[in-house]
């Protein structure tokens, strides 16, 4: 399992948040503002010619924020150029639901003057968000007002979700602002755009920081790198372990155990216990029971030289799996093994691999450390 990095958190959001202003974002809105600001500042008969331009243009505009959010949210920082097929209707259905949503809320307040437009303004605010992320991250139009995906949103963000909707209000009052000072009807219109693409963004930002607490899985991530990384690097480890068996067939021990050994130095330190369970396992299925643990020991050494003693005991209790007599090569790495079982509870390992070490043609004559060890167990034996 990969462990998320959340030490770019922060930049990756501070990313999301400036997609708005990278030079295709700014090219989009600098055009359809100055259209839509020709269009809605003339009389009523240019008002209602343009009618069709001003739809196509709105829907352009939304589904550009659509595309704006769903890049952020998958772990782009690339602002994509706003395309021709953008300014189809028809190309995402979610980019009807939030402006159907805000045209029914508009209509129904002004249907029903005695409703307090306050608390529905604010319960609108509170759930924008969480609609928004649920259609976002889901791709579904349906879902933008799915309570379980809503909740999920809610739920996934945590903290973040109220800053979420006090960005979002605020981007709101900042278009009001903008429209009750400017006396320019292109300015307004360029503000609203590039506001409405900066709370899409930001939203789209806190999704990717978010993504495992939410359970969404961007199409790039840290995660999915490291994963795509991690399967490549299985397969060339399986075609190395495939050579070791090839060279054991032949009787080539020796030459498995140093490019084993190679193998093993070069590896990062996150790979290398999950390299040498790998091969382990594997050779818990080869037919070769005296030139395996020939190889096992031949990388006993190397391990204990890389301050692994954990995995050199590994290896050891892989060799005495493969044959009862195995035993270290040569005193220090015996005594370094045994030790190290005595010290993590493991006195019968211990004992073995003494017995074993002990009982070898010819017949060792222990130095001191050894001797010590040897009375230390056969006192706890007592």
């Amino acid at each position: 399992m990969v462990t998320q990095d959340t030490r770019n958190d922060l930049p990756d959001l501070l990313r999301a948040l400036a997609m708005p202003f990278q030079l295709a974002s700014l090219l989009f809105v600098a055009l359809t503002s100055v259209l839509l600001g020709i269009f809605i500042s003339g009389d009523l008969i240019r008002f209602l010619v343009s009618i069709a331009a001003i739809w196509l243009i709105l829907v352009w505009l939304t589904q550009y924020a659509l595309v704006l959010i769903d890049d952020a949210a998958n772990g782009s920082h690339e602002t994509r150029a706003a395309s021709v097929e953008m300014a189809t209707a028809m190309l995402d259905a979610r980019a009807w639901v939030h402006p159907a949503l805000a045209v029914a809320v508009g209509v129904l307040l002004y249907l029903h003057p005695d409703w307090p437009r306050l608390p529905v303004l604010l319960v609108a605010a509170l759930l924008f968000p969480a609609s928004l992320g649920a259609s976002a991250m889901t791709g579904h139009a349906v879902h933008a007002l799915h309570p379980g995906e809503m909740a999920r949103v809610i739920r996934g963000l945590g903290i973040w979700y109220p800053v979420v909707v006090l960005f979002v209000l605020a981007c709101a009052l900042l278009g009001v602002l903008v429209a009750r000072r400017a006396d320019s009807m292109i300015l307004i219109v360029a503000s609203a755009e590039m506001l409405l693409l900066l709370a899409y963004a930001g939203m789209g930002g806190v999704l990717y920081v978010r993504r495992r607490e939410l359970g969404f899985e961007p199409r790039k991530s840290p995660e999915r790198v490291a994963q795509r990384e991690e399967e490549a690097r299985h397969g060339v480890r399986q075609q190395f372990i495939d050579d070791l068996y090839k060279d054991l067939r032949v009787r080539e021990s020796a030459r498995a155990a140093r490019d084993a050994g190679r193998w093993l130095q070069a590896a990062k330190p996150e790979h290398l216990k999950g390299d040498l369970h790998a091969l382990l396992e594997a050779g818990r299925h080869w037919a070769e029971p005296r030139e395996y643990p020939r190889m096992l020991r031949g990388l006993i050494p190397l391990l204990l030289e890389m301050k692994q003693p954990s995995l050199a005991l590994n290896l050891a209790d892989a060799g005495l799996a493969a044959t009862p007599k195995f035993a270290p090569a040569a005193e220090p790495e015996a005594v370094l093994l045994i030790r190290y079982a005595q010290q993590t509870g493991r006195g019968r390992l211990a004992q073995t691999l003494l017995d074993n070490y002990l009982g070898g043609t010819p017949a060792p004559q222990p130095g001191a450390e050894l001797r010590a060890l040897q009375l230390a167990l056969a006192e706890k034996r007592r």
